[in-house]
């Protein structure tokens, strides 16, 4: 792993509510700026709020660098460039804490990834740690301090902010670096951290922030309720449909079309009005603004994209349910073995897509296929009985 990415600094923890400053005007945002330019590597949190909008409308953001926090409001400044360039500068190394959300929103609104980045959760899980192990969970690991969440539900778009929120949102950044210190002399010790930086390549792959239409049905739960290679398919026409729809409107996907609705109408196959009129579940007002645009994806979907020979579509013999049972054995065995949770190696999903012949898996990338993928390929290859339908 490069010094880039993993410095040597002994960083401090920064107490107080006195070293927060708060970014509120582009003379503010000018002395932000000149502030962390010999800063190499800072830590970063944003506040966001998205629960009715599809994509996240980001309110602050805060940073730390050396012993100095600064919360910057999203909100109050209109002109973002210059920071966003300097967030976004490829020498920093930016810390985040679960950081996917956070770099989803930079993309949103910057087009760009701030890379390259070290997740702590991440690390944290790489170590031994729950795979979804939260910020204050760390802080009181490494530091024995209780962390106020009592500003958790805060609504961060309204303002003024008061300085306890301020100091709330500080909190987030204000340990952030030291437990990456921590976290990585874990890692060097264990020789892991080359297992960290493949995880945190793949965090900043573009592909991962785009939705793209001919993917999005990926996302429905209850897809593979849908048994007949007719109905799959107009569950790719409508999910795409209703990622067109979300964007342009800037609504939740569930509040165009819930995921339950989405897989009954594919089940219905309906080919007229009165056909989709009897689809329970779809309220009268949906079905009077979108219920010939609907028909019309139906119509069309056989022309779409077929996933009729997706291997999630296919069931698992007698003898490929045995051999996953085995497989399940074998990665609670490997990751006990490695003091390492078991859904940071795999998941039980990816076993069943590697029986049904699935390679392009990320157990079979990296560390993940060195650790245990060429385990599996290998019993997978040495099983002589038809394993799915």
């Amino acid at each position: 792993m490069s010094e880039q990415f993993c410095p040597k600094v002994d960083y401090p923890v920064l107490k107080g509510s006195s070293e927060v400053e708060y970014v509120d005007t582009p003379e503010r945002l000018r002395e932000f700026l000149r502030a962390i330019e010999d800063h190499s590597v800072i830590a970063v949190d944003t506040e966001f709020i998205r629960e009715k909008t599809y994509y996240p409308q980001l309110c602050l953001v805060q940073i730390a660098a050396g012993n100095s926090i600064w919360c910057i409001d999203a909100l109050a400044l209109d002109e973002l460039s210059a920071f966003y360039r300097e967030i976004c500068n490829p020498s920093r190394l930016k810390v985040f804490h679960a950081g996917r959300q956070d770099l989803e929103t930079f993309y949103h609104e910057a087009a760009q990834i701030p890379a390259p980045v070290f997740d702590t959760q991440i690390a944290a899980a790489l170590l031994g740690r729950s795979d979804q192990i939260g910020y204050a969970a760390l802080v009181a690991d490494f530091y024995h301090i209780e962390l106020d969440k009592s500003s958790s539900r805060t609504n961060w778009a309204m303002r003024p902010l008061s300085d306890h929120q301020l100091d709330y949102a500080a909190n987030d950044v204000r340990y952030l670096l030291g437990i990456k210190n921590k976290l990585n002399e874990e890692l060097l010790t264990r020789d892991r951290s080359a297992w960290l930086e493949e995880e945190c390549c793949r965090l900043v792959e573009i592909d991962l922030y785009e939705s793209d239409l001919a993917n999005v049905w990926r996302r429905i739960k209850g897809i593979t309720k849908l048994m007949e290679p007719e109905q799959r398919n107009i569950a790719v026409a409508l999910a795409s449909w209703r990622e067109v729809k979300a964007r342009k409107r800037n609504l939740p996907r569930g509040w165009v079309l819930k995921d339950d609705r989405l897989v009954a109408i594919s089940q219905a196959a309906p080919s007229s009005t009165a056909q989709l009129h009897a689809v329970s579940g779809l309220a009268p007002s949906f079905l009077r603004r979108y219920g010939s645009e609907l028909l019309k994806a139906i119509r069309v979907a056989g022309k779409g994209i077929s996933v009729s020979d997706e291997p999630f579509s296919r069931r698992l013999t007698v003898a490929g349910k045995a051999l996953l049972g085995d497989l399940l054995k074998a990665l609670s065995r490997c990751a006990k073995d490695n003091s390492i949770s078991a859904n940071m190696i795999t998941t039980r999903r990816e076993l069943e897509l590697a029986i049904c012949g699935q390679l392009s898996i990320r157990l079979y990338e990296g560390w993940r296929d060195n650790l245990f993928g060429k385990a599996v390929r290998n019993q997978i290859a040495s099983t002589n009985s038809k394993m799915f339908d």
